[in-house]
């Protein structure tokens, strides 16, 4: 009886269970966490070596470009070049001839004039004595 009366007197403990479960889903939270960065770490370093051998086997600079097949170039840079220099001169060929045209037209306030562009290329020199 005595037993009994102590058992029933014993002072009310709050459940701790909750407490616990609780740590445990923390704990395994951050070991899920630690799984997965561990995961996506491996995955990188899987993705980079399959980068790397892909890339070694498709880009060469410089190492191996004795062995490589040479193929005809598709484009001509001194060719390009040339036609290049040619469109030019044409184009500031056709500029200057409609630059003509124009002043030859609008004459204006005679600037235009071989007489006074004559003077403006070659002006007469002035002295600076006082």
């Amino acid at each position: 009886m005595e037993e009994e009366n102590k058992i029933q007197d014993g002072e009310i403990v709050p459940d701790s269970s909750e407490e616990i479960s609780e740590r445990e889903k923390e704990k395994k939270r951050k070991r899920s966490l630690y799984v997965e960065m561990a995961l996506f770490f491996i995955l990188g370093i899987l993705v980079g070596i399959t980068l790397k051998t892909e890339a070694d086997k498709k880009i060469t600079i410089g190492f191996d470009d004795y062995q490589m097949n040479i193929k005809k170039q598709d484009y001509n840079i001194n060719k390009i070049e040339a036609d290049l220099i040619k469109k030019s001169s044409e184009e500031s060929a056709q500029n200057q001839s409609e630059e003509l045209q124009n002043e030859n037209q609008g004459g204006g306030e005679g600037a235009g004039t071989p007489q006074n562009q004559a003077e403006n290329e070659n002006p007469s020199p002035v002295s600076n004595e006082q």
